[in-house]
């Protein structure tokens, strides 16, 4: 077998994505990728996973090998294959412990494409809720709204640590959490009510910062 370097294997994807393989080399090709996807090559295991994405074989098999993929030690690997997971639909949903694992990336961009992947799932994805809602104190404006997106689409599985995080000690994480419950749950009156306890808690707290603030010095000191 002629040896895979990146050369070789930009060779087998671009001849998947472009003119397909016969159905007597579909297996043997998906063997090459599934081995390609330990080579020491970081570029050779991105073009696997484009490949493995694409190839006509059982979506279980891809989805399994792509889920390989988000354990990999290269970024831009774990990037493809978060990606590439969304475009299989609810074919994906065995990989969801893979992609759950994947909202503690140290890569941001990991984590927001595993997020994005999640969203696609919908309630499938609800064991993702707390690792979502995690990510609504990403610095990122970008990856908030997508786990704000994933949230809403998961839906009431969402509810309970999104409760829980009205308890959380940053405001404006409180506030994130206040706005997509009002979105998912509008006619929950346990919702509302803990929205409104929320609010008022935070009124005291803007109360309390106002008094301490015009302390006099001299008070202070003493």
């Amino acid at each position: 077998m002629e040896p895979l370097t990146p050369q070789v294997m930009h060779k087998l994807v671009f001849t998947i994505l472009v003119h397909g393989l016969p159905d007597a080399q579909t297996n043997v090709a998906y063997e090459v990728l599934l081995e390609a996807q330990n080579n020491p090559n970081p570029q050779v295991r991105e073009l696997a996973v484009v490949a493995l994405a694409e190839l006509p074989v059982p979506a279980p098999k891809r989805v399994g090998a792509l889920s390989k993929g988000l354990r990999d030690a290269s970024a831009r690997v774990r990037r493809r294959a978060a990606r590439a997971l969304g475009d299989f639909g609810v074919q994906a949903i065995p990989a969801v412990p893979a992609l759950v694992t994947g909202l503690k990336d140290s890569d941001t961009s990991v984590r927001r494409d595993c997020a994005g992947t999640l969203g696609r799932l919908g309630p499938a994805a609800g064991p993702g809720a707390q690792g979502l809602v995690n990510l609504l104190s990403e610095p990122e404006t970008r990856s908030r709204v997508v786990a704000a997106t994933a949230l809403k689409r998961i839906g009431g599985d969402a509810v309970p640590v999104l409760l829980v995080g009205l308890r959380n000690a940053d405001s404006d994480f409180r506030a994130r959490c206040a706005r997509l419950l009002s979105q998912i749950a509008p006619d929950d009156g346990e919702v509302s009510e803990a929205i409104r306890v929320a609010a008022i808690e935070d009124e005291r707290c803007r109360e309390l910062a106002a008094t301490v603030e015009f302390i006099p010095l001299a008070m202070a000191v003493n």
